[in-house]
């Protein structure tokens, strides 16, 4: 019986930080639900930066309370502004793109980041990249496509603007995926997330100051909304802070290259959490891609660090 138990607690041999990449990604899964429920009341840039303030609020409450230092100079300056990659920028042209093209067409446009940060990956960081590392980024890439195939009545809808803002989007956060590997190593984990996502705030508040003065967006609050606000405060704090946390701590061990493959688990979750909390039906397609999904994940464990 004892030794039943031990080997059912016993965790496959995976390479270090490849359990806080798949935690994160299924965390930015749920968190894509959650948001998708918060968006029926509260509009797109509201609920960014209430959603990216309540992370900063508790990741600067664990920095207090746990005494990190956050060293006041010139090197922390230069770590924070990569927040305004990712988050900041990488969000804002999503969210603009999206109000320009379709939902189909952005979806389909996410699939290529992996190839892209495998591609920046090797002409910035100077990675190793292979052939089969190559292919089973493609091959996760035809499993996100799969995943979307339900919303892609759609494609080639879309204004050309609203496609190159999310193409923008998509470099923006491949360019975070492999500069933050270059800066894990110099800062604690929180106080990295703290002022990266401090700066990305700043920069979200000021887009959502722009959208109100020019009548893009409004926002009024009305007591049925608490239920919307609760899941965005808790969906930034574990969505934006959590995750976030998880992603750095993977980067510590895993190159850019592999981890942007991780993170096409992100929409396997999403579908998965679709299902269980909003009761949307689970297609064949569906099933397809994240089979192709898992097996590309399954297969870059296997393939050992150049």
């Amino acid at each position: 019986m004892t030794e039943s138990l031990r080997g059912f607690k016993r965790l496959p041999d995976l390479p270090e930080g490849t359990y806080s990449i798949i935690l994160a990604a299924a965390i930015y899964g749920l968190t894509i639900v959650l948001t998708k429920g918060a968006l029926e009341q509260i509009p797109p840039f509201t609920l960014l930066c209430i959603q990216t303030a309540s992370s900063v609020v508790v990741l600067w409450t664990i920095i207090i309370f746990q005494g990190i230092q956050v060293p006041l100079q010139w090197n922390t300056l230069k770590l924070s502004l990569i927040g305004l990659l990712e988050p900041g920028l990488s969000y804002t042209f999503a969210v603009f793109g999206l109000s320009l093209t379709t939902a189909s067409n952005s979806t389909f446009i996410s699939t290529t980041e992996p190839i892209v940060t495998i591609a920046l990956s090797w002409i910035i960081l100077r990675e190793h990249i292979n052939f089969p590392l190559i292919g089973l980024g493609l091959l996760a890439c035809v499993g996100v496509a799969f995943i979307s195939i339900p919303n892609a009545t759609s494609i080639g809808q879309g204004s050309i603007w609203g496609d190159l803002l999310v193409c923008l989007s998509v470099l923006f956060a491949s360019l975070y995926a492999v500069t933050a590997a270059r800066s894990v190593q110099r800062l604690h984990l929180v106080a990295l997330a703290a002022i990266q996502q401090s700066v990305a705030l700043i920069l979200f508040m000021m887009m959502l100051l722009g959208a109100l003065f020019l009548g893009l967006e409004s926002f009024e609050f009305v007591p049925a909304m608490w239920g919307s606000l609760l899941i965005a405060v808790t969906s930034g704090a574990f969505g934006y802070g959590l995750a976030f946390l998880l992603y750095l701590a993977a980067v510590r061990y895993l190159p850019a290259s592999r981890l942007s493959l991780y993170l096409t688990l992100t929409p396997v979750f999403g579908v998965i959490s679709a299902y269980l909390i909003l009761g949307e039906r689970l297609l064949v397609s569906q099933g397809m891609g994240g089979s192709l999904i898992l097996l590309a994940v399954v297969s870059i464990s296997r393939v050992p660090h150049e």
